[in-house]
């Protein structure tokens, strides 16, 4: 049995035996084929170094964000007791709010107001360091390159060598709670560059990827610009959810879809994994479902 919370009512405990499941991200359904066939890992897994071992200590800022949240009435004190535990037990860095996301006891756009509210959000740099991605001594040098050449510190610290885009944009998944996607294997439909403009999207670096009702996800290179964000929602009248994908395949998905029209290159038998990491975002997990062919969402442990 995964590991997670239990949620009966108001009250809400953990497993008795709990067994680790990496990031606590289960993730939408395993994917069904006509066929019974196999889904297709399109990406290789995100390089990184080891996490240190949480060793069951628990995280002392978490706990004080977990307590804002008992305070506001979204959780319930033992839900938070349950949640650094799971938090505690990971073998790698999970932030206590995905945690509750993974658990469904609080919504991506609860949580990001609440962080937003009480200045909570973590810092690129600090969860990087927290997943053992990069030492301490490395943030510091790559802030003061940061200091003398003005630029994001995930661009300082790719500059420096001490990771890598897929390492960068991993970390920013974490930070803004959204999923990171292999857009290669994407089918998009033509018909959506009538509400994203090619100029629009070269300008800012975003496509649409598929609509699901009133619902369109969108890739973005940075998915940190809300103000861009706002002005597609206003000007579509749709409710905007994103993701994020490399550069290279953001650009190249965005030639493919401007570009001359190409017959879709679909096999609803062998549908290949999209998901890059693990899943932090499970709307939009769940909606690709509904809104792609030939593709699927395949948490770690799962393929």
């Amino acid at each position: 049995m995964p590991l997670s919370l239990v949620r009966e009512g108001t009250v809400s405990d953990f497993s008795r035996e709990p067994k680790v499941v990496s990031h606590f991200s289960r993730g939408p359904e395993p994917p069904r084929h006509p066929s019974g066939g196999p889904v297709v890992t399109a990406h290789a897994s995100p390089a990184h170094t080891t996490a240190t071992p949480a060793n069951g200590a628990e995280s002392p800022s978490a706990r004080r964000f977990g307590e804002i949240l008992v305070d506001e009435k979204y959780i319930t004190a033992a839900q938070l007791e349950a949640a650094l535990r799971l938090q505690a037990v990971s073998p790698t860095y999970v932030p206590i709010g995905q945690v509750l996301l993974a658990n469904k006891l609080i919504t991506r756009r609860q949580l990001n107001a609440l962080l937003q509210h009480h200045k909570r959000r973590s810092r690129l740099g600090e969860i990087l360091v927290k997943a053992g991605r990069i030492s301490a001594e490395q943030l510091h040098e790559a802030l003061a390159f940061q200091r003398r050449t003005p630029m994001p510190i995930g661009q300082a610290l790719i500059k420096l060598r001490h990771v890598n885009e897929t390492v960068m944009r991993d970390a920013l998944c974490t930070q803004l709670h959204i999923n990171f996607f292999d857009l290669d294997p994407i089918s998009i439909d033509q018909a959506l560059t009538c509400l994203i403009s090619q100029r629009f999207a070269t300008r800012h670096l975003v496509i649409p990827l598929f609509r699901v009702d009133d619902v369109l996800v969108v890739a973005m290179d940075d998915p940190s610009q809300v103000e861009v964000i706002e002005h597609l929602q206003a000007g579509l009248g749709l409710h905007i959810e994103t993701v994020t994908a490399t550069t290279q395949k953001l650009k190249a998905a965005m030639a493919r879809l401007y570009g001359p029209p190409v017959a879709p290159d679909v096999n609803v038998f062998r549908r290949a994994n999209i998901l890059v990491g693990p899943v932090r975002d499970h709307l939009v997990a769940d909606l690709v479902a509904k809104g792609l062919r030939g593709v699927a969402v395949v948490p770690p442990g799962w393929q």
